[in-house]
């Protein structure tokens, strides 16, 4: 599957930009169908990051790449065996480094469109940690890219706040609190705190999946309750 993607987008008959992107958008929203704990990740996490690049008055040329980055940013889990991705119990040293390919394989794939050079830089490092033991080149602080710092920050969130195979969700409150204790060893602390703003908004329109769950529509329902 990996080959054949690369090959397409690097075939004559997708040479043409837009199409390109659709292809991969298209593929993209294919990876987050085919594991039922994360459809729609990749469409929540680039609106959590464009808000979070709205909240620290990043450009629009800016916030576009952003988004797209995050729809795109796990694509080359479809390189990775489903036994991994998919395995409930705790993975062994060599599985983890497997998994851990994913952003270098989104990296590949993304760099084939032309024009998407900056795109591609920011999926690689989407896992570097601002303490240095993030991957795949372990970078520290302002070395990551601004972009991937952001979307480190949506994409953990959207982790925690999402039920998988191995773990329930994680309530809203809990996951901001978890952030802001990574903040300066996984996070960046000034990400992290744009973040958090934009949940303390009245009425956030959000479409993560903690925002479904009873915890949030009691919490929604009482601020209504003491506003009033």
């Amino acid at each position: 599957m990996l080959d054949y993607l690369i090959t397409e987008l690097s075939s004559d008959e997708t040479q043409r930009t837009p199409g390109q992107r659709a292809f991969l958008l298209a593929v993209a929203a294919l990876m987050d169908m085919r594991y039922p704990f994360t459809v729609g990740h990749s469409k929540r996490v680039a609106r959590y990051a464009t808000d979070i690049a709205v909240e620290i008055g990043l450009d629009s040329e800016f916030k576009r790449t952003l988004g797209f980055a995050g729809r795109v940013h796990d694509i080359g889990k479809v390189g990775i065996s489903r036994t991994y991705l998919d395995k409930q119990g705790e993975l062994t040293r060599d599985e983890m480094k497997e998994i851990q390919r994913h952003p270098l394989l989104s990296y590949e794939i993304v760099l084939e469109v032309t024009s998407l050079e900056n795109v591609a830089n920011i999926v690689l490092h989407h896992h570097e940690r601002v303490d240095g033991h993030g991957y795949p080149h372990g970078l520290v602080e302002e070395a990551i890219p601004l972009g991937s710092r952001i979307l480190c920050v949506a994409d953990s969130f959207d982790a925690m706040t999402s039920e998988r195979s191995y773990k329930p969700a994680m309530k809203v409150e809990t996951a901001l609190h978890e952030l802001e204790q990574g903040a300066s060893t996984q996070f960046d602390p000034g990400i992290v705190q744009a973040f958090i703003a934009t949940f303390r908004r009245p009425n956030p329109n959000y479409l993560c999946t903690a925002y479904t769950n009873p915890y949030v529509q009691d919490r929604q329902e009482q601020g209504k309750i003491e506003a009033e």
